[in-house]
């Protein structure tokens, strides 16, 4: 029997990302932990309790800058392979949590992951600001970036940066929502994609 809070959550993440918040009764969640429905009240109340407390860990935490790109660089180019390792890092960590013998054949881990993204605007209570915050974050690195890459005369110095980085931001967040409706991100051709990118402002 599953004792451990992280397994609860872990569990309750397949069962929100599988089905919906609507959906995905106590009952339900219990048996995918292994637990009768009191054992899963006892860490957890409330639905709405836990599907906040697999949302802060599971998209909050999880792709918060400090704990996502937590590396030094010298350069945009060297940015933008330690930017990819922590997209790697992250999507292993998700894939094998989401990923189970059971899955609708079809569907990929980050197929699951998107209807997931999709719930937390709908039923996380207030929850437009740490969006927002979430984004703002990520901009901010590529801002960071692209600005020293300018100073250094990496790239055009005439170049708009927040411009910039809305190219690399935009490429990521196409590539990965199209590719989940087929096996996941490729992680290759968004390298790629970055690669071609930054050779247009170095030009």
């Amino acid at each position: 029997m599953i004792t451990n809070r992280e397994e609860v959550l872990a569990n309750a993440l397949r069962v929100f990302a599988k089905m919906n918040y609507e959906k995905a009764s106590l009952t339900e969640i219990a048996k995918a932990c292994g637990l009768s429905k009191a054992g899963l009240i006892y860490y957890y109340p409330f639905k709405l309790d836990l599907f906040i407390a697999v949302i802060d860990k599971y998209v909050f935490s999880m792709h918060s800058t400090a704990n996502k790109f937590r590396f030094t660089y010298t350069s945009l180019s060297e940015f933008i392979d330690k930017y990819v390792e922590g997209i790697k890092r992250t999507m292993h960590i998700l894939i094998s949590v989401l990923k189970d013998d059971d899955r609708q054949p079809g569907c990929s881990p980050n197929f699951y992951y998107y209807n997931l993204l999709m719930q937390v605007r709908q039923y996380y209570p207030d929850v437009e600001k740490k969006i927002e915050s979430l984004f703002n974050q990520d901009y901010t690195v590529w801002e960071s970036a692209i600005q020293l890459a300018k100073d250094s005369g990496e790239i055009r110095h005439d170049l708009n940066t927040k411009d910039s980085a809305f190219l690399f931001r935009q490429a990521l967040f196409g590539l990965a929502y199209e590719q989940s409706f087929l096996s996941g991100l490729d992680t290759k051709m968004l390298v790629q994609k970055f690669r071609f990118i930054y050779s247009l402002l170095k030009s």
